[in-house]
């Protein structure tokens, strides 16, 4: 709310600037240059003490008590430029006829324009101080030698005969008080609708600020494919299906022996440098990271929702990960510590998916045959002597998307047909990232 504070003080002085630029090319295109020029002064005037306290707000950090200040000073200047008379002779010009003209509706831009500072505060000040300003110099008018103040109660109790009536209000020297009633009740009302307006404005900041929070907050616990989906509504995660997913498993290799030499706190500070580049990747492609599992991730792609590049989405993300590592262990190394071996299986194929768990904790995961597929090949790599194997139904599936395997994922080889333990059928597996 400070940043949007900060940035609306701003705007006000931007926008002021161009409010009174914009007025000096209308005054200077339609008046006589001899009058023009005393209003061109007015608006440098308006525009110098607008440019002090955003100078002094950018040395000193926000300062309410010099915004403040310099408001009630605007507002005594636009006041006394609006009802003092231009220093030219007009012949039977009174100062009480300034009364009436339309040029208070100025001193109701200046309550408006205070709208864009997104201070409720700063908006009633600058209602109050124009209303009190105006409200001055309308009165002194009214005491001037010759003035004739009169009320419309004044003209109707008197029952003056019509041209009586209107003799009174025309008279060069008359000044209706009435005028100034409804003028202040005009700027007591428009401050009043902003003040409203900018206090909703800024429910409204703070609601949406406290569901980014939850959001930022959620995304620590959920995948954030999953949090945008639920929080855009497109998506609601009581519909259990089958469809065709790509899901991938990498896990550290080695773990168990590096698990042994670790100290508690150097251990999870590895397994957080590894889990955490690994997710950042997975989220970089728009996967679901499904859960941890000891020094393992799982990451799938298709949920919540289907896409038709999921295949090519997972193919680049396990060349991803396995790209990370390999700069990882660049600055393990230049620090003297061990480097770390990932293994990457992944595999396309049906899948169902939903909540399981109680009403108390639940977990959206997927289940079926090609999770077990996608566990095993990563497996695999051991018994192959690669950084990623994946299956021939993922390759097929990105290459039925429009991409090139072998272009998504360098180096990509046939590693033939081998049999998974569980599955009948054996499993056509493609490697990459062959270790020496």
């Amino acid at each position: 709310m400070a940043r949007e504070e900060a940035a609306g003080l701003v705007y006000v002085f931007w926008g002021r600037l161009a409010v009174l630029g914009l007025l000096a090319v209308w005054i200077a295109s339609t008046l006589p240059m001899e009058r023009a020029v005393w209003y061109l002064a007015a608006i440098a005037l308006f525009a110098a003490m607008g440019t002090i306290p955003y100078v002094l707000r950018r040395k000193r950090g926000g300062d309410t008590v010099i915004m403040a200040a310099f408001l009630l000073m605007d507002a005594a200047a636009l006041s006394y430029v609006l009802l003092v008379p231009v220093p030219f002779e007009i012949e039977g010009w009174t100062p009480q006829m300034n009364l009436r003209t339309s040029a208070f509706l100025y001193l109701g831009v200046f309550v408006v324009s205070m709208a864009l500072s997104y201070k409720p505060a700063l908006v009633v000040w600058t209602g109050l101080v124009a209303i009190v300003a105006w409200s001055l110099g309308y009165l002194w008018v009214a005491t001037l030698p010759g003035a004739v103040p009169f009320s419309a109660r004044d003209v109707l109790d008197r029952v003056l005969a019509p041209e009586m009536a209107i003799g009174t209000i025309l008279h060069p020297n008359a000044v209706a008080l009435n005028r100034l009633s409804n003028q202040v009740v005009f700027l007591g009302l428009v401050t009043l609708i902003l003040v409203l307006a900018v206090w909703r404005s800024r429910r409204l900041v703070r609601r949406q600020v406290a569901a980014e929070a939850q959001r930022a907050e959620l995304s620590r616990y959920f995948s954030p494919t999953i949090v945008r989906e639920l929080s855009a509504g497109r998506w609601k995660p009581d519909e259990p299906g089958v469809r065709p997913v790509a899901v991938l498993f990498a896990d550290m290799v080695g773990f168990t022996a590096i698990s042994e030499r670790l100290p508690p706190d150097a251990l999870i500070a590895l397994l957080r440098g590894f889990h955490g580049r690994l997710a950042r990747v997975a989220f970089d492609h728009d996967g679901t990271v499904d859960k941890y599992i000891g020094d393992a991730i799982m990451v799938h792609f298709g949920t919540p929702l289907p896409r038709p590049d999921d295949a090519v989405r997972a193919l680049s993300c396990a060349a991803g990960m396995a790209d990370v590592i390999d700069q990882w262990n660049g600055e393990r190394i230049a620090a003297g510590e061990p480097p770390i071996a990932v293994a990457i299986g992944a595999h396309y194929g049906q899948v169902v998916v939903g909540n399981i768990g109680d009403q108390r904790k639940l977990e959206y995961t997927v289940l079926g045959d090609t999770v077990n597929v996608a566990g095993r090949l990563e497996k695999l790599t051991r018994e192959v002597g690669a950084t990623l194997v994946v299956s021939d139904d993922l390759v097929t599936a990105a290459r039925n998307g429009g991409a090139d395997p072998a272009t998504v994922l360098a180096n990509l080889r046939d590693g033939g047909t081998h049999q998974i333990r569980g599955r009948q059928e054996p499993v056509t597996v493609w490697c990459a990232g062959w270790r020496g």
